[in-house]
């Protein structure tokens, strides 16, 4: 199993439980559910009303959350026109100086996850990347 960090914290899976509001939008990470209220984290830990909020998962394989490069490699990674090792270069992504870039995270196959770069699609190994249901950066 690959793993990444993220501020601490070992990140594994690829699917993740997520509080969003009315509108969908992403309030934390889902921690637990209380008597009137969830605790999310989102750098850190706190309780949001459950009025207005509700608890949804969040996976790469439906399109959902950010990608970003793995922060312990070196070097620059590709990012291919599709799901292969041999699909053509469209783009690289950087060594960070610094908090790394996130992309949307637009699915995931064979191995590979799909994002949005510089305007294009294209896909990245998931052993090189990472993925989140939230950026944190």
């Amino acid at each position: 199993m690959f793993l990444c960090l993220l501020g601490g914290m070992t990140v594994s899976a690829q699917s993740m439980k997520m509080v969003v509001d009315k509108d969908g939008e992403v309030v934390g990470r889902y921690v637990k559910t209380n008597a009137d209220s969830y605790t999310v984290d989102v750098q850190d830990s706190y309780d949001v009303p459950k009025a207005g909020n509700r608890v949804v998962t969040f996976s790469a394989a439906a399109g959902q959350g950010i990608v970003y490069r793995n922060q312990e490699l070196s070097g620059n990674i590709n990012v291919r026109s599709a799901a292969r090792h041999n699909a053509r270069v469209i783009a690289k992504i950087p060594e960070p100086e610094g908090v790394p870039d996130v992309y949307p995270c637009l699915g995931k196959k064979n191995g590979y996850f799909k994002i949005r770069i510089n305007g294009k699609v294209g896909y990245v190994r998931e052993d090189v990347a990472c993925w989140d249901g939230m950026c944190t950066f």
